[in-house]
């Protein structure tokens, strides 16, 4: 099968050798049989489709070469890239080859692929599951690479719709050794922005499957190059100079600027042209004003398109024979602002560029631009293609728009049936700027909702909420006081839901849930009654009422199990497993969430297997296992390409903070930001709260600061018992900062709410902290209540670690009444509780405290302690509690002192103190310093504070005198 394709200014590829041998090795790598991608970063007009394209055409007779070109008007098409790449290739094959290949699958994939539809003879009136879709893209995508490795290219992967770009993470799991080599393309500005794209790549990055390439701009040398292929002989230095100055290497400017000077004549020697790589924008204009009305025509339709048309659409897009049109886009190919590609009998047509593209679209006038966007989707449905007609409609539609609101149910409809709730709340979002609240046409909206969702369900709808919630509410009102009960019940339902995961308006998600439970009832659903029921309870839990969300999922449970339903009995019983962790209860927690695991493994319900095993990660963390809770985390993420859409990295920061991981706490929540770029939702927000309280012991005062403007604006209102940890951490902070009084006040107000809200676990952090600033501040009746209140906590959960913790808030009390003796003995049984653990800030609080205790009675035994616990400090860049470790031990005198300067020592140094300790030690000045290392004075200084403060020196002359005793 040939495949030739035109690109403008075509020339031979220059610069781009080390690029090229990168791809190839990677090609390689695939035929050999592994899953492959590369994804190719760069800024517009650099060359990476370019790249791509010449892989594909190097290699096209030994590999099936695929490709699809996303783009903006993609978002409410699901699996929209997987579609175009596929349908291209299966067009040409005989209806035989197209089922084989299929295995199977065709009834499955004829609502995705028309060729697939075409060989069943019909596209089928319900769209399958997406676990049936992606199976079917797999079988299919493998069965082509077990007869020739397959290249796919996906271009603008940016502006991909999410279920495209899920399923590239599905299949790169489903066939690991498939000879499949995907290459896509991307901005990096534009991507950042993408959450799932950016989830799903990183993901990819992080298993080893995918790789990075940045396309640079050319080099000085590479533009000469450049310039030479076009000319066939070599350019003036003139010439090259102001190419790179105006293009910047960037080759599809560099290209249009020599064009422009070919095309007016002018002397290359001496180039004058005023525009610059932005003027490309004008010169693509005033190309196109010159054009006649029917190239404009056909142009302006391709340009509303916004991706690759074949020949028999175009036709139809045209309103014109082949006659008529083949001369018009024989003329635009020539113009080079058109690509045509022909593989086999199939011709394609697109705009030559994305900023072609851009400038074409923005040219045409507001009003022509939704005649024609009208155009284009009236022709994608005749073809079957709703999707993707459904944002053509979106494009053009007025509010109250009837041919526009029908086509976006429909749509909505689908990505219903397709359980592609991305795709879906963006159509609602769409509908809700079209549809007038009180417009009838809502009741069809109801009719497309799909209940039970388990999208829903699991309540991850995210940022997406506020959309539907609107949506929903504007169902729920005509729904009001209809026959349709069941229909009433479920609007009513995903509404609570919405609501109390969503925006947190948990007053109105009560009423909401409590009246969908009623319905459901009343309607004999008993099934959704028990989801309903469920959700109810979660609400309860979210409004801080930890017994009523446990007591209301152990009802829902044995209800479930004495009905034989599955589905209630597999969610409930996760539930009342969480609720029992949050109410200190390991055991009864852990025996539920493993029963979840294990229904949800069995029913292969990849979502809450995810969640079951994360729930169990934080379990396990705070109750003393961390080795145990982070092999569950890891199996979370490992079970489930799409474990992101849980909050695994959130609950993860949790127990990294609290075992004293602190950098990976911070890195965790870090992650979490990258991957959900603007505001945090609930389910996520938790992880800033854990990240503030690492990042202030580790001393990073901004980043405390910035994640807990993070964490509260999140948790602006009553939610679980976020708020209550938002105290906690803001009084930290205010403790880290020295506003001791305020950090007191704080930790008196979160202690006492999540102590009557029965938070047992988050309880006893927070009053082990508030036992310790009250003993510091010598508010003895502070200390002394807060351990009494940890006391009772540890005997109700019974676990060593929360005994440990009342050990450690114990042993302050007692110093704060000035009775250290009676601290020695609890620190001590904390220290070794916490010995064998993984806890090693907590054990250095114990160390701490039980060095304190010592002091006035076995001074070498208290430096001992101290020393621990300013070794275990250093460990997790605990860099607070260190520091005040280590100020304890040199008050005790010149051993202190010395066994103070250990603690830190030369192994703690930076590779540039050390080169300033050996010549401070050496007694040069800092000005000598400077002039030999090349640094200012300032900088000297600064490190010789470093310096002086790990050698656990006060002085430059007493540094001198320990500078041989620690080899500096």
């Amino acid at each position: 099968m040939r495949s030739v394709i035109r690109v403008p200014w075509r020339t031979r590829l220059v610069g781009r050798a080390a690029e090229l041998a990168d791809l190839d090795a990677e090609l390689r790598r695939s035929a050999d049989g592994d899953f492959r991608c590369i994804l190719l970063i760069g800024e517009p007009g650099v060359g990476k489709t370019r790249l791509a394209a010449e892989v594909r055409e190097t290699n096209r007779r030994g590999v099936v070469g695929l490709s699809a070109r996303a783009h903006a008007l993609g978002a409410t098409a699901s699996f929209s890239l997987w579609a175009e790449a596929l349908e291209h290739h299966l067009r040409g094959l005989p209806a035989e080859e197209v089922a084989q290949l299929c295995g199977g699958h065709v009834d499955d994939l004829a609502g995705l692929l028309r060729r697939a539809s075409a060989v069943r003879g019909s596209i089928p009136p319900r769209q399958p599951p997406r676990s049936r879709l992606l199976e079917g893209l797999a079988v299919l995508l493998g069965n082509l690479a077990a007869r020739s490795p397959v290249v796919v290219v996906l271009d603008d992967l940016h502006l991909a719709d999410p279920s495209s770009v899920g399923a590239l993470h599905y299949l790169a799991g489903s066939l690991p050794r498939s000879r499949v080599l995907v290459i896509a393309s991307a901005r990096p500005g534009e991507l950042a922005e993408q959450p799932v794209a950016t989830r799903v790549l990183h993901d990819l990055e992080q298993e080893g499957v995918l790789r990075r390439l940045t396309v640079a701009p050319l080099e000085d040398a590479m533009v000469h190059e450049l310039a030479e292929a076009v000319l066939h002989t070599p350019p003036s230095r003139a010439l090259v100079d102001w190419l790179i100055r105006r293009s910047r290497g960037n080759p599809l400017f560099a290209l249009g600027l020599l064009q422009e000077l070919l095309d007016k004549g002018d002397d290359l020697s001496r180039p004058r042209l005023r525009s610059i790589p932005g003027g490309l924008a004008e010169r693509v204009s005033a190309q196109v004003r010159g054009l006649t009305d029917e190239q404009q025509a056909i142009l302006e339709v391709l340009a509303v398109a916004g991706g690759r048309v074949d020949l028999a659409e175009l036709l139809q897009l045209a309103g014109r024979p082949l006659e008529q049109v083949g001369p018009v886009l024989q003329r635009l190919t020539r113009s080079r602002l058109v690509i045509e590609e022909e593989q086999g009998r199939k011709l394609t047509y697109e705009i030559a560029h994305p900023l072609m593209q851009e400038v074409i679209y923005a040219d045409i006038g507001g009003a022509q631009r939704r005649v024609l966007h009208r155009h284009v989707g009236r022709v994608l449905l005749s073809t079957g293609r709703l999707g993707e007609a459904a944002s053509h409609f979106a494009r053009s539609a007025e509010v109250g728009d009837a041919e526009a609101v029908e086509v976006l149910c429909e749509a909505f409809r689908e990505t219903e049936d397709r359980g592609a709730f991305h795709e879906g709340l963006t159509v609602l979002g769409v509908l809700v700027e079209l549809l007038p609240h009180g417009d009838r046409r809502w009741l069809d909206v109801a009719g497309a909702l799909s209940w039970p969702a388990e999208w829903v369900v699991d309540h991850r709808a995210g940022a997406g909420a506020p959309a539907g919630i609107r949506a929903l509410r504007a169902m729920d009102a005509l729904l009001e006081g209809t026959a349709d009960l069941g229909r009433r019940a479920a609007v009513k339902s995903r509404l609570s839901s919405f609501l109390s995961f969503g925006t947190g308006e948990l007053d109105q998600a009560e009423e909401a849930c409590t009246a969908a439970l009623a319905l459901f009832e009343e309607a004999g659903d008993r099934p959704n009654a028990l989801l309903a029921a469920l959700e109810l309870a979660y609400t309860l839990g979210n409004r801080g009422d930890l017994p009523a969300l446990e007591e209301g999922a152990r009802r829902v449970l044995a209800d479930a199990e004495a009905v034989g339903d599955r589905s209630a009995t597999l969610h409930a019983v996760g539930v009342t497993g969480i609720a029992a962790f949050y109410r200190g209860r390991f055991g009864q927690a852990e025996e539920a969430l493993r029963r979840s695991i294990a229904l949800a493994r069995e029913d292969a319900k990849l979502y809450r297997l995810t969640w079951g095993l994360m729930s169990l990660g934080w379990l396990l963390g705070y109750s003393g296992r961390v080795e145990e809770a982070l092999a569950a985390f890891d199996e979370a993420k490992s079970c489930n390409p799409s474990w992101r859409e849980g909050n695994v990295l959130e609950l993860q920061a949790s127990v990294h903070w609290l075992s004293g991981d602190l950098p990976a706490a911070v890195a965790a929540m870090q992650d979490v930001l990258a991957w959900n770029p603007g505001v945090l939702d609930r389910r996520r927000g938790s992880g800033a709260i854990f990240a503030t309280l690492a990042a202030a012991e580790m001393g990073l005062a901004d980043q405390a600061r910035d994640f807990l403007s993070m964490a509260t604006s999140t948790f602006d209102r009553e939610w679980l018992f976020c708020r209550e940890l938002c105290v906690h951490a803001r009084a930290v902070v205010c403790w880290r900062e020295g506003r001791c009084d305020e950090a007191l006040g704080h930790l008196r107000d979160a202690a006492a709410a999540l102590v009557a809200m029965e938070a047992r676990p988050f309880a006893g952090i927070c009053l082990a902290d508030l036992a310790e600033l009250a003993a510091g501040l010598g508010e003895a009746a502070d200390a002394e209540q807060a351990a009494s209140a940890l006391g009772e906590l540890a005997e109700q959960m019974d676990c060593d670690l929360h005994h440990a913790l009342a050990g450690i808030a114990t042993g302050w009390s007692a110093l704060a009444a000035r009775r250290a003796e009676a601290a020695t003995e609890p620190a001590r049984r904390a220290r070794d509780l916490l010995a064998p653990g993984g806890y090693r800030l907590l054990r250095g609080r114990a160390s701490d405290v039980l060095g304190r205790s010592l002091c006035g009675s076995d001074r070498t035994a208290a430096l001992a302690a101290l020393r621990e616990a300013g070794a275990d400090f250093e460990a997790c860049h605990a860099t607070w509690r260190r520091d005040r470790t280590l100020e304890a031990m040199r008050e005790l005198g010149g051993r202190g002192r010395r066994l103070a300067g250990a603690v830190l020592g030369p192994g703690a140094m930076t590779p540039r103190e050390r080169e300033v300790a050996g010549l401070a030690a050496q007694r040069l000045t800092a000005r000598e310093i400077a002039g030999q290392l090349f640094i200012s004075e300032r900088t000297v200084h600064g490190h010789l504070a470093n310096v002086y403060a790990k050698a656990g020196a006060r002085s430059k002359s007493e540094f001198a005198r320990r500078a041989r005793e620690l080899g500096l």
